[in-house]
């Protein structure tokens, strides 16, 4: 159910642009749908963690845990990561 959209202006210092600019390309999503989510609280947008991210994840978690054996500490943070997901 979607509803008409009403052109919003807003006025950014060309840093605050920039800042958004940046933002959006970081999660492929135009600055529009950046701001839009933002006045929202939508979370369309989201990106789940890159693999580099998920990686330093396991190894906090293996650090702070010890004697669990890592493939079940990788299942433990993989149903973390999608939970908080679906909570976006």
């Amino acid at each position: 159910m979607s509803s008409k959209r009403l052109e919003t202006k807003v006025f950014l210092t060309p840093t605050e642009r920039e800042a958004l600019d940046r933002e959006a390309a970081r999660l492929k999503i135009t600055r529009g749908q950046l701001i839009r989510e933002r006045a929202t609280g939508s979370s369309l947008g989201a990106q789940p963690p890159s693999p580099a991210t998920y990686a330093r994840a396991v190894e906090r978690a293996a650090r702070t845990v010890s004697g669990v054996p890592r493939p079940h500490l990788e299942a433990i943070v993989a149903a973390v990561v999608c939970t908080l997901s679906e909570a976006a």
